[in-house]
């Protein structure tokens, strides 16, 4: 069961960039996908957002003292695909038509109503 909740959220990854347009780039799609993201799984929200040198995540993580850390990781291209680098490699992939975010190990975003699409 595990196994299959690990492999889920990757194959819909690769099918989401599959079915996704041709004529769009990474950087417009990382253009698009600034701004403040809220998991639809009570997933910790993370904001995307454009840096001197690239694009980048931070996410909200609490630590076992129970305080909340800012956490902030660079995003790259390999191959044509995007991954935030957290010492791991999490795919990320953007749905420009439902505008939600993919990761490959936490599921589903949406856009957070409280800021608006720039």
């Amino acid at each position: 069961m595990k196994q299959i909740r690990f492999i889920f959220p990757m194959l819909l990854c690769v099918v989401l960039l599959a079915l996704s347009s041709c004529k769009e780039t990474n950087a417009d799609r990382l253009k698009a996908m600034c701004g403040h993201w809220e998991s639809v799984t009570n997933r910790p929200s993370f904001t995307v957002f454009e840096s001197a040198d690239g694009y980048k995540v931070t996410m909200q993580r609490r630590t076992r003292r129970g305080e909340t850390r800012a956490e902030t990781y660079q995003i790259i291209e390999k191959d044509g695909y995007l991954f935030i680098e957290t010492g791991f490699s999490i795919l990320i992939s953007y749905d420009s038509e439902t505008d939600r975010i993919l990761l490959s190990s936490g599921g589903e975003y949406v856009r957070s109503k409280k800021q608006s699409k720039n």
